[in-house]
């Protein structure tokens, strides 16, 4: 029933409107600062789908493209710029939410993210640290 739900609320193509302290949220990951400029100029979109038993996120900006598949209530691991991370997703109270714990203490922080349908908007909240971010996509459907 979780997948059903995600792939209502969630699934589809989203393209970023806003973002609140992205920038801050790259620093708070170790990002120089070349990298949080360009990252936060260039076009970014979401494609969320869930394929079989498992939900499929595709991030994509003009600089890279990233593909996530996960099982719900399942740790999995994610590797970014070299750094590998240990995940779990769940699905609470109609909100995708996701947890980063570096494998190796002392890399980079720990990661927080909770992704939601809010009337016609995707809002994807991210805390890094102390910092919080908030990026919002419009539906490309």
């Amino acid at each position: 029933m979780a997948l059903a739900e995600i792939k209502a609320q969630l699934g589809g193509n989203w393209k970023l409107d806003r973002s609140e302290n992205f920038e801050e949220a790259l620093k708070e990951m170790g990002m120089n600062l070349l990298i949080r400029k360009l990252a936060g100029a260039v076009s970014s979109s979401l494609e969320i789908d869930v394929v079989d038993d498992s939900v499929k996120i595709v991030a994509k900006a003009s600089l890279f493209s990233r593909t996530i598949t996960f099982k719900l209530n399942e740790e999995y691991e994610e590797e970014f710029e070299g750094i590998n991370m240990k995940c779990i997703s769940t699905w609470e109270d109609g909100k995708l939410k996701t947890t980063s714990e570096p494998k190796e203490a002392g890399k980079v922080k720990p990661q927080r993210f909770v992704r939601e349908r809010v009337n016609d908007e995707l809002v994807q909240t991210m805390w890094v640290g102390d910092v919080r971010c908030v990026r919002i996509f419009k539906s490309q459907n």
